[in-house]
C-alpha cells in the first residue's frame, strides 16, 4: 500500500534511493527548521542527482580509451592574433567597440571561489597580489571596464556616459555577502551600481564515496557549489539575462578573475567572433609543453568539447605534427564569449550535460559526538559541471589565439610556489605593462623593471600612452594619468 501521508511519501523516495540517514534525529529539530529541512527534500530532485552521480563516477573511473573519438581541431578552424594580417585584426578590434559603444556587450567575471589556496578565506577578487597600486583583483577588472567604456564612445564619437557594459560578477553562496559588501565599500570601483549584478551559481549537495548524502548538521544537507558551469543556471534563475536581453545585449564576454592580465569584454574576441556568426568561442593559446595543465580545445565524436589535461591518454598528449608542434595544442584558458541567443538555448540541453567528479575533504556531522569532523583527507565527492561543457551542443564555435605573455597569467598556487602565484601574477602585469611603456617610447630601468604599473583607467591595452615618449623611470612607478 502506497503511504498518502506527504512526509511519508519523502521518507519513502529517499529510502528507495538509499538515503534513510538524512531523517536521523530530526525530531529533535525546532519545527521551524523542521519545516525548512523538509521543503528542502522535497524540492531536491534526489533521483536525478544521484543517476548524475553514479553517471559521474563512471565516467571517471572509465576514462576514454577509445583514442579515434577525439580529434583536434583542424587548423582551419582556428584564428590567431599573433599570425592574422594587422588588417584583418583591425576589423575584429573595430566591431567589437562598435557592439561595446551600442550597449550589446556584457561581462561576466565567474568568481564563486575563495582564496583559500593563497590563504585567504575571502572571495578570490578581494585578493590582491602585490602590485604598486595594492588594487584587488576585482577592482582591476573593473577599472578596465571604465577605460574601455571610454574607448568605444570615443571609437563611436558619442558621449562616454551613454556606454555602458554590464558587469555580471557570478558568486556562490559562500562568498556572496562578502562580495557584495566588498564592493559596496568601495563604491562599486567607480562603475555605476546599476551596471554591476551579483549572482549565484548553483549548489549541489556533496556524496560520500559510495554515495550517501553528507550531513554537516541534523537536518542539514551539505552543498556545494555546482562549478563555473554554474554560470548558465545562475544567470536563469537571477532573471538577469532575461533582462539584458530586453536591454538590447547580444554578446557575452565570460572569464575568470584568477587572471590578472584578462581583457575584461575583450573587443578583439568580441568582434572577431560577431564576424564569425559564432554561438559561442574559446581564447586559446599553445602549450607549454605537452603536460602543462590545462584543457585542450578538440573534439570527441565531431563535436566540439575540451578535454581537460588529466582526461587527455599520454600517448595522444605527445604527438606531434610535423612542425613539431603539439598535435593537441589548443590550451584552454577560460575566457569564452556567448550569443544571448546561444545563453537562452542552453536551458533545451542543461540536463544532458555531464557533472565532473572532484574527490575533496568534506567536514561532516557525527552524531555520536554531536560534533563537526573535519577530515585530514579526501573523504567524500562534489559534483560540478565546466563552463565549456556546452561547446557540444554549439554549431558554430570561435577560437582565438592568443599571446600567452599577453593574456594570460593564472593565479592557483599559494606564495612562494614555483607558479601560477601571486609572485608571477604580479611579475607578469609589471612586465606586460614595462612593454607598453617603452613600445610607447618611454625608458624603464633600475627598481622601475618589476616595479611599475599603468592603471587601468589610464590605458586599457597599450593605448594612449604618447605622453611617456621620453621619459626615463628608474623608481617604483604608476602611471595614474
Amino acid at each position: 500500500m502506497v503511504p498518502d501521508n506527504p512526509f511519508l511519501l519523502l521518507k519513502a523516495r529517499y529510502h528507495a534511493a538509499g538515503q534513510d540517514h538524512i531523517f536521523r534525529d530530526i525530531e529533535k529539530l525546532p519545527q521551524d527548521q523542521l519545516d525548512a529541512f523538509l521543503a528542502e527534500l522535497q524540492e531536491l530532485k534526489i533521483e536525478d542527482i544521484l543517476a548524475n552521480f553514479h553517471k559521474a563516477v563512471i565516467a571517471e573511473e572509465s576514462p576514454c580509451t577509445d583514442h579515434t573519438t577525439i580529434q583536434p581541431l583542424d587548423e582551419s578552424e582556428v584564428d590567431s592574433l599573433i599570425t592574422s594580417p594587422p588588417e584583418t585584426v583591425r576589423k575584429w578590434y573595430e566591431e567589437g567597440l562598435s557592439c561595446i559603444a551600442k550597449n550589446q556587450v556584457a561581462a561576466i567575471v565567474m568568481a564563486g571561489g575563495q582564496g583559500t589556496r593563497l590563504g585567504s578565506s575571502s572571495p578570490k577578487g578581494c585578493y590582491k597580489v602585490g602590485i604598486p597600486s595594492d588594487k584587488s583583483l576585482f577592482q582591476i577588472q573593473a577599472e578596465r571596464i571604465i577605460r574601455l567604456e571610454q574607448i568605444a564612445a570615443e571609437s563611436a564619437k558619442i558621449d562616454p556616459s551613454t556606454v555602458v557594459i554590464n558587469w555580471l560578477v557570478m558568486t556562490s553562496l559562500a562568498t556572496r555577502y562578502d562580495t557584495e559588501k566588498f564592493f559596496e565599500e568601495n563604491n562599486y570601483f567607480g562603475l555605476r551600481k546599476s551596471q554591476v549584478k551579483i549572482f549565484d551559481q548553483g549548489s549541489v549537495p556533496c556524496f560520500t564515496m559510495d554515495g550517501k548524502l553528507i550531513l554537516e548538521g541534523v537536518g542539514k544537507i551539505s552543498k556545494s557549489p555546482d562549478g563555473n558551469g554554474g554560470l548558465y543556471y545562475g544567470l536563469r534563475s537571477s532573471n538577469i539575462l532575461q533582462e539584458l536581453k530586453q536591454a538590447g545585449v547580444k554578446y557575452f564576454h565570460a572569464c575568470g578573475i584568477d587572471n590578472i592580465l584578462v581583457r575584461v569584454a575583450d573587443p578583439w574576441f568580441i568582434g572577431y567572433s560577431v564576424l564569425k556568426k559564432a554561438e559561442t568561442g574559446a581564447l586559446g593559446l599553445p602549450k607549454q609543453s605537452w603536460d602543462e595543465k590545462v584543457g585542450v580545445i578538440c573534439k570527441k565524436n565531431g563535436k566540439y568539447n575540451v578535454l581537460e589535461y588529466s582526461e587527455i591518454p599520454e600517448e595522444l598528449a605527445k604527438m606531434t605534427r610535423p612542425s613539431g608542434s603539439l598535435y593537441y595544442n589548443e590550451g584552454n584558458i577560460c575566457n569564452h564569449f556567448f550569443s544571448t541567443e546561444f545563453l537562452e538555448r542552453v536551458e533545451d540541453f542543461e540536463s544532458e550535460l555531464q557533472y565532473h567528479i572532484a574527490k575533496k575533504k568534506i567536514n561532516y556531522f557525527d552524531f555520536e559526538t554531536g560534533k563537526l569532523v573535519i577530515p585530514a583527507k579526501p573523504n567524500g565527492i562534489k559534483l560540478e559541471r565546466f563552463v565549456f561543457d556546452v561547446f557540444l551542443f554549439a554549431k558554430r564555435l570561435s577560437v582565438l589565439n592568443v599571446k600567452r605573455e599577453e593574456l594570460f597569467s593564472p593565479l592557483k598556487n599559494p606564495p612562494g610556489s614555483s607558479s601560477d602565484c601571486p609572485e608571477t601574477s604580479r611579475a607578469d602585469l609589471i612586465r606586460l605593462h614595462v612593454k607598453f611603456a617603452e613600445d610607447a617610447g618611454a625608458i624603464v630601468q633600475g627598481k622601475a623593471r618589476t616595479s611599475f604599473e599603468i592603471s587601468p583607467l589610464v590605458s586599457y591595452f597599450g593605448e594612449g600612452l604618447e605622453h611617456l615618449a621620453g621619459k626615463t623611470f628608474v623608481e617604483e612607478t604608476i602611471i595614474e594619468k
